[in-house]
């Protein structure tokens, strides 16, 4: 016994101390001192109770050579996955499971643009953003040169490559890309135009209805002498699955102006919707020099905040949600299988090769064809493959120009009035993006940023268009200054929930991939109710899970079968009519609507678009928009079931899909159902991309508490229907943040999982809890609270 204990003791120590030299050799450092070469003064650098490194420079370059090498030794393999993913070269790193993503990633052309916009930026003359950006690339090369690598590269055998310009345009083109809603929904919205026809189309919102909610558009008087705003004057596709890296979705954010807050100053609060992953995609950070002071959330791989505030100035994000990709059919040549047919007469297509590299094998070659739209999608994209044998070209207003997403960015950051602001966004020429704007003047403003192309009026930009008739080509752009936008309106508010903006002004909506505008609709009647708002009570309008289309749904289905269709399941029909649209933990209304709801859609619409295709419709913003319209309709052709002799109606679908759901609940959480609570059937867990492999998972993946899922409340933490059952978020705010410009010292947020990337890290995690029930920390400005309030300090000295 006393040789089996000793052995026991031993093995543990060894277990131990082998722990601690691994966590040794692959944590980050936050205290004591470093050196970096090129430094010309000493950076200060003070990290908060959460991680947030709090750094004071002498000048731009120290500071942001320090910010890029505090980045990378939290966040070194998440931008090595994100850049991976934009230069098409994943495959390299994590092999041939994910060699389709390098290939598409390629076809659509992003690692080409990244490489175009290197060859522009490398040919412009020295400025600010340029200096500062590669002072950060430094910072990160230093890291990888001589900081602790994390464990992951250790699992892989590997080492990341240095950082590069090009490489900060591929994580600006994966950026762009995760917004293009076109690649999945214009292949299914083809395939139902052509195949099903008006019939069905009708019962879907392919685009926006009268009864959407929509941004109500407020253009500034511009003084004539200088044009410049009169302000206030006081100073699908499956194999996308396997992305290691989140996809950004979609976003709320609110600004409110000071005739409607207590404080009588703006309050800006902003929660962008981004694909759950660990670490989070956001990493916060504070810089402090002569003349500029910021507090930023930046994208892994880039220096500057997408969003983030000063003293004296907030900028803020969502999805503009506009479609700027367009897929068009071409003929080919009968004579020439190189050359497609345009107008009268044929035009070559270019062909390139390109080789993959592929970890544990030879590297892989593919072809690239593209026409005079843009590249043939057909062999990276299943969905168009299975519609057409016709090459179909994407044509993508991001890969039109080169990327100035740095430039941009660095202005928003140093932006002392409004007019900078406005100045600098439209530098961003895609993706499409709503700029929220507050500021301690008063000002409150959103402009919705890209470059909108003039469509003919016959074109129907969700269908493939025909790639030979010069008819269908865009006629040109619309001035920036036509956009959408909303300066100081009388409203005291402007917000933005990825719907769609109101006309034009030429009368016309902008066509893109809106949402039903449910979220704005809570938003804007919440804000608009009282004009004394505060941090604390703003707080449960961006916490809220209550969503007014949900119950309506409920009802027409109740309606449809009887009250007796439910049997013995008294409280679940209790439940449903009395229900709100909220979705407590403790709330039975959900667990029954949703599972209702996907076996009748399914039951709706499986037959006539098959399995893979119903699967992807789920994950469009068509789902989202088309639900009332579809359940509510009585007459709908998708009631029909195309595989039988009869003529199926509404209720023989809906009955039969409620017979299912309650059985299939009896079976999952048992014949009471008065516990069928929502808290049983939600998962949240925040995957890394080792995460898949068992037992990794263990390891780097961040579980929490169940959290109030729903689909388009507030609050959005949203999942993809199904019928098993139990729903697994998918996606949320990747942040909550809320700014009082009367006391902007006292903003406050929260991140999903933690500041960190690193599993040796004390901040892998530790907001998750946090998050997951609706609580916020402080984001520290004032540099007395900073320096009392720091749990370390890491100086940073010349080499």
């Amino acid at each position: 016994m006393k040789k089996f204990l000793y052995i026991f003791v031993s093995l543990l120590i060894l277990g131990l101390v082998g722990f601690l030299l691994l966590k040794n050799a692959h944590s980050p450092q936050y205290s004591g001192e470093l050196r970096l070469d090129g430094l010309t003064s000493e950076v200060e650098v003070y990290f908060d109770a959460h991680g947030v490194p709090h750094i004071y420079g002498e000048n731009a370059e120290d500071t942001y050579q320090a910010m890029g090498f505090l980045h990378a030794q939290d966040r070194i393999f998440q931008m090595d996955m994100m850049r991976r993913v934009g230069t098409g070269t994943l495959a390299e790193l994590l092999g041939e499971d994910v060699l389709d993503i390098d290939k598409f990633f390629r076809t659509l052309g992003i690692p080409q643009h990244a490489a175009w916009s290197t060859e522009v930026w490398n040919q412009e003359g020295p400025s600010e953003w340029k200096s500062a950006t590669e002072a950060y690339i430094k910072g990160v090369n230093q890291f990888i040169q001589q900081g602790n690598l994390p464990l992951e590269y250790r699992l892989l055998g590997s080492k990341p490559r240095e950082f590069t310009i090009n490489d900060v345009h591929g994580i600006a083109g994966y950026m762009a890309f995760s917004f293009a809603m076109a690649v999945r929904t214009d292949p299914l919205i083809t395939k139902i135009v052509r195949n099903l026809g008006p019939d069905y189309t009708r019962s879907l919102s392919i685009h926006t209805l009268p009864e959407h909610f929509v941004i109500p558009n407020h253009y500034p008087e511009r003084a004539e002498e200088t044009g410049n705003v009169i302000v206030r004057s006081e100073q699908t596709i499956s194999f996308l699955d396997k992305l290691p890296v989140p996809m950004l979705e979609g976003s709320n954010a609110w600004v409110i102006a000071p005739e409607r807050t207590a404080s009588g100053e703006v309050l800006f609060c902003n929660d962008t919707h981004i694909g759950f992953a660990q670490p989070s995609v956001w990493f916060e950070a504070h810089l402090e020099y002569p003349g500029f002071s910021f507090y930023g959330n930046h994208l892994a791989g880039l220096p500057f905040g997408l969003v983030g505030h000063s003293k004296h100035h907030s900028i803020g994000l969502t999805m503009f949600e506009n479609d700027d990709q367009d897929f068009y059919e071409e003929q080919l040549n009968p004579d020439n299988p190189l050359e497609t047919r345009y107008g009268d007469g044929f035009v070559p297509l270019t062909v390139r090769e390109e080789l993959i590299p592929v970890k544990g094998t030879d590297p892989v070659a593919i072809t690239i064809r593209e026409s005079i739209h843009g590249p043939i999608m057909n062999e990276v994209v299943p969905e168009i493959a299975r519609l057409t044998a016709n090459p179909v070209a994407s044509w993508w207003v991001y890969v039109l120009e080169p990327s100035k997403a740095m430039e941009a960015l660095w202005k928003l950051n140093h932006a002392q009035t409004i007019q900078d602001v406005e100045a600098a966004a439209p530098l961003i020429h895609a993706p499409g993006l709503n700029i929220m704007y507050g500021d301690k003047a008063g000002n409150i403003a959103w402009w919705a940023v890209a470059r909108l192309p003039i469509r003919p009026n016959h074109v129907n930009s969700k269908v493939f268009l025909d790639g030979s008739n010069p008819a269908d080509e865009p006629q040109g752009w619309i001035p920036f200054h036509e956009n959408p936008m909303s300066i100081n309106p009388p409203s005291g508010f402007v917000a933005s929930a990825n719907n769609q903006p109101d006309t034009l002004s030429n009368g016309s909506f902008y066509p893109g991939y809106y949402y039903p505008g449910d979220r704005w609709n809570r938003i804007a009647k919440t804000v608009s109710a009282r004009n004394d708002w505060t941090t604390e009570s703003i707080k449960n309008l961006q916490l809220e899970a209550i969503n007014e289309n949900h119950p309506l749904n409920a009802q027409s289905m109740i309606a449809t079968v009887g009250k007796e269709a439910f049997g013995p399941y008294t409280d679940a029909l209790k439940a449903l009519e009395r229900w709100s649209g909220n979705h407590d933990l403790d709330a039975v209304a959900p667990t029954v609507y949703y599972k209702w709801l996907y076996h009748t859609l399914h039951g709706m619409m499986a037959d006539e678009l098959g399995e893979e295709d119903f699967s992807t419709f789920l994950t469009t913003f068509l789902y989202i928009r088309s639900v009332p319209t579809l359940i509510r309709s009585e007459d709908s052709k998708w009631w029909d079931h195309i595989e039988t002799d009869a003529v199926e109606t509404k209720k023989d679908i809906v009955e039969a899909a409620l017979e299912k759901t309650l059985q299939e609940l009896a079976d999952q959480l048992g014949k009471k159902d008065s516990e069928w609570l929502w808290k049983k059937v939600v998962v949240l867990e925040h995957p890394h991309p080792l995460g898949a492999k068992k037992p990794l998972d263990k390891i780097f993946n961040v579980k929490t508490v169940p959290v109030t899922a729903n689909e388009e409340s507030v609050n959005k933490l949203p999942f993809k229907l199904n019928g098993d059952g139990i729903y697994k978020v998918n996606s949320g705010p990747a942040m909550r943040i809320i700014v009082d410009f009367a006391d902007v010292d006292g903003a406050i947020s929260v991140l999903p999982t933690g500041q960190s990337g690193n599993v040796f890290s004390k901040y892998y995690k530790d907001q998750a809890h946090m998050f997951a029930t609706g609580n916020y920390r402080p984001m520290l400005m004032n540099a007395q609270e900073i320096k009392e309030k720091a749990t370390s300090t890491l100086t940073i000295l010349r080499e």
